[in-house]
């Protein structure tokens, strides 16, 4: 792990998620516009497991403060309904992108889905795509989400009697 930084569930620091929500609140101000920063700690609440989904991932510097957050949800992406679970919400401070955290959320992510009952993770990103590429994703597919074209990204996790592989639909 870098030293710079550590990858912890949400479940381990709670007290982070008024930071968290701000944030999805400024970065995604369109997406959340209906929702009061209340609502969003609220979402974020239901990330409080660290052994079964939903749940989340946080990045701490060595202050303990958090410079980063995703999370991972088995519940469905509207315009991509048929897939899941995802890795959503993929998130760094400004000032602390560019040092690879967002590449150890990810990691730190697929690591938490091989010790669930999890065969795949799938991500929607339209501004991401580098970084889930360099984490060794697959961009199969592209959606029109609100005006805006995402690539959805999957990532198999560990091999399942059933797999079958990503595919365009």
């Amino acid at each position: 792990m870098n030293e710079q930084f550590r990858i912890v569930p949400l479940s381990e620091v709670p007290e982070v998620i008024p930071t968290l929500a701000r944030w999805y609140k400024e970065q995604w101000a369109a997406w959340f516009a209906s929702m009061t920063p209340a609502e969003i700690e609220a979402d974020f609440r239901l990330l409080l497991k660290s052994n079964r989904l939903p749940l989340g991932l946080v990045a701490l510097n060595g202050a303990e403060q958090p410079v980063g957050v995703c999370s991972i949800r088995s519940d469905t992406f509207d315009p991509y309904p048929h897939a899941g679970p995802w890795l959503r919400g993929l998130y760094v401070k400004p000032d602390e992108r560019g040092k690879d955290i967002a590449g150890h959320l990810i990691r730190a992510a697929e690591k938490t889905a091989a010790q669930l009952p999890v065969t795949k993770l799938y991500a929607a990103t339209h501004s991401a795509t580098g970084t889930f590429e360099r984490a060794g994703w697959l961009g199969f597919d592209q959606v029109l989400h609100d005006g805006q074209k995402l690539i959805i990204f999957g990532r198999q996790i560990r091999q399942a009697s059933s797999a079958t592989p990503f595919q365009q639909t």
